[in-house]
């Protein structure tokens, strides 16, 4: 035939262009030439209209040379992986004195030179890494391709986003935080091992204009010392550190440490998560103690304290009045149970936690 086909006849480059199809593609300056769908994979088969196109070197207007057709990986559609062939457009500068040549025309939007994986293809992979907690391998495996494929196309991107330190303008409220990046041998392997175990990580708790916290990472660091935390802010500069009115912390000295040495002017607290964990931690210390001494052994079914473990951890603006009543006859049971009561209630009280905060952070 003549012409490409579509599915609606719609004003384009001569007609041949179907503006519904462009429209779902959502690619600007591209357009859908043919689509195929196997069960597993859908096609897409894609241009840019003709247009006159300047050389790069010398500006004169070139001359079509034919095309080069290039498979990319697109964000998944419909459930489906989605690759697209792009038929790209090659040209030829007719300036004799020109040392360009033959050229190909390029769209950053779409994909990067040489890349696997469309523009946004890589976008929606870190997006899925991020805040879905997806693996790798579960994101190369929706799309469709490799590991090393995804990995090749979003590790540029992720290398400049580290790199950016605009991300740290702005930071009034810090966070730090220990985590646990896995739990097998730190012990070298052939592979080279697993790296170390333990990462500190700074948030960004910065509440902005709209009273919205922004509660986002900023960078880990391999090791859960003082060193590893002083190191980082002191690379953060001196504008970064005046910058910093509230410093917040886990129950931790070497963090503590840090702050006093490097943010002097922030004033340190402690996250609502760890208060309510200490205090929790507390109160099952008491609870495992009183069980000890007042029946000789751990806890056991039928045990009064043993039975309200679960729901001596739950605030009390939650508990049903059937678990209440569970809570009040385990205290009754035993005169020594009282002393689980005591000390469940002085958590709660301003005087202790602020004892219970001293002895955490000596």
């Amino acid at each position: 035939m003549s012409e490409p086909t579509s599915c609606c006849r719609a004003p384009g480059a001569g007609g041949a262009y179907c503006d519904n199809c462009d429209l779902l593609l959502g690619l600007d300056g591209l357009h859908v030439l043919a689509v195929e769908r196997a069960p597993d994979l859908l096609t897409v088969t894609l241009e840019s209209a003709p247009t006159r196109v300047g050389c790069p070197g010398c500006g004169v207007i070139a001359e079509s040379h034919g095309r080069r057709v290039v498979r990319l990986v697109d964000a998944p559609c419909f459930t489906t992986p989605v690759v697209l062939i792009w038929r790209k457009r090659r040209y030829r500068c007719r300036e004799a004195l020109c040392e360009t040549g033959t050229f190909t025309e390029q769209d950053p939007d779409l994909a990067r030179p040489r890349g696997l994986l469309t523009t946004r293809a890589a976008r929606w992979a870190i997006g899925q890494i991020r805040r879905e907690h997806a693996s790798v391998q579960g994101v190369a495996r929706q799309l469709g391709t490799a590991w090393r494929t995804v990995w090749a196309a979003i590790k540029p991107i992720l290398d400049a986003a580290a790199a950016d330190e605009s991300r740290f303008a702005g930071v009034t409220t810090l966070g730090v935080d220990e985590h646990i990046w896995h739990h097998v041998s730190t012990k070298p392997t052939d592979d080279g091992g697993r790296g170390p175990k333990e990462l500190t990580g700074m948030v960004d708790l910065t509440v902005d204009e709209n009273g919205q916290v922004r509660a986002r990472l900023l960078d880990l660091v391999q090791g859960r010392t003082k060193a590893a935390y002083t190191d980082w802010l002191d690379e953060r500069g001196e504008d970064f550190k005046a910058g910093v009115q509230v410093a917040t912390l886990d129950p931790f000295q070497g963090y503590k440490a840090a702050i006093d040495d490097e943010l002097a002017e922030a004033t340190a607290v402690l996250d609502v998560f760890h208060v309510l964990a200490l205090g929790t931690k507390c109160v099952d210390e008491v609870r495992r103690r009183v069980q000890q001494a007042t029946t000789g052994h751990r806890g056991r079914k039928g045990d009064p304290l043993y039975g309200i473990q679960t729901i001596l951890r739950a605030g009390a603006e939650n508990l049903t009045d059937k678990q209440k009543g569970r809570i009040a006859r385990a205290f009754a049971a035993h005169e020594a149970h009282q002393e689980v009561d005591v000390t469940g209630s002085s958590n709660l009280s301003g005087a202790g936690l602020f004892m219970l905060l001293s002895r955490s952070l000596g």
